[in-house]
């Protein structure tokens, strides 16, 4: 049992760094890329390539968050950083039902009004600047909780 434990915990770090890592990704070419273009092109653009990007992303969240439950549940150690690693993920994963899943929509069917695009866009990286603390967060406290440093 030790030895599945100690497998979902390098897991869990190993699933929220690729989450992170692909973020960012997203945030610092994707986004500007579409920034850069023409709204009516980004759309068309979001359209036809948005889902292969949900697709690739949805599952890691909550791939982090059952695997942090998990471990949390099997851990006798550092339960207080294994809840904070799950309430961190937890934030970051509302952000997707309540902003991303309609406002993707509204530009994969291009429902959003074409002068709208620019600022919609600053305010979808904002938020995703926000998830990505969250996710960085998560990485920190369950690595604290794997190498044995405990909070009172």
């Amino acid at each position: 049992m030790k030895q599945i434990n100690k497998i979902m915990q390098v897991l869990v770090i190993a699933l929220n760094g690729s989450f992170i890592g692909a973020m960012i990704l997203i945030a610092i070419v994707l986004v500007p890329f579409w920034q850069l273009s023409e709204p009516q092109l980004f759309l068309d653009w979001f359209s036809t390539y948005g889902h292969l990007i949900g697709s690739v992303m949805v599952p890691f969240g909550p791939g982090v968050l059952i695997l942090a439950v998990l471990t949390c549940c099997l851990s006798t150690e550092n339960r207080k950083l294994w809840f904070l690693t799950i309430i961190f993920m937890l934030a970051n994963m509302l952000y997707y039902p309540i902003y991303y899943v309609p406002t993707n929509t509204s530009f994969a069917e291009q429902t959003i009004d074409v002068t709208r695009v620019s600022n919609e866009l600053s305010t979808w990286l904002t938020l995703h600047w926000q998830r990505i603390f969250f996710a960085i967060a998560a990485l920190v406290t369950s690595i604290l909780a794997v190498t044995k440093k405990s909070i009172k």
